[in-house]
């Protein structure tokens, strides 16, 4: 029994997947970032709430990737085969 739940835990258990968390952490990180900057630069008070929400959301998502562990073996060079309809 396969007992990965999303699509996300089999691509990062999959070889290449600690590339994949460092990639997807990183992407967290630069959106954290850039909703941090505009939160600093003042946005319309009813609009902080929700801004500030997906702030911790995305630095939430860069605890949970660190944590996560992942395949180190480098990802096959052969790009995955697409199904044939």
């Amino acid at each position: 029994m396969d007992a990965a739940l999303t699509d996300l835990e089999t691509r990062l258990a999959a070889p290449g997947g600690s590339a994949l968390r460092d990639a997807l952490a990183a992407r967290a990180a630069g959106l954290e970032n850039t909703l941090r900057a505009r939160l600093a630069d003042g946005l319309p008070r009813t609009d902080f709430p929700t801004w500030q929400a997906v702030a911790d959301a995305a630095a939430a998502a860069q605890s949970i990737l660190a944590a996560w562990p992942a395949n180190d073996a480098a990802a096959p060079d052969t790009p995955p085969a697409t199904p044939n309809p």
